[in-house]
């Protein structure tokens, strides 16, 4: 996964220690190494993805969610 995503949202197809695939919305936050850290959009928890794992990797057309005044959870949509 390039640097260049730090900050934005991507969408990725993930391969799981078990071979399992799934597609994902995530907000990067961070690339050390061979970690990618993250927040999953879908479920709004923090994940931490291996980059030999993510077999595809695009911008996501959607924006990442933000807190509004209230601490609400918003999605913006790009």
């Amino acid at each position: 996964m390039p640097t260049k995503y730090m900050g934005e949202v991507v969408e990725i197809v993930y391969m799981d220690k078990d071979g399992k695939l799934s597609q994902r919305r995530i907000e990067v936050h961070g690339i050390r190494g061979e970690l990618v850290y993250s927040t999953c959009l879908t479920s709004g928890e923090r994940r931490t993805f291996r980059k030999d794992r993510i077999l595809a990797c695009k911008p996501s057309p959607f924006r990442r969610r933000e807190t509004g005044k209230n601490n609400r959870s918003i999605t913006l949509h790009g």
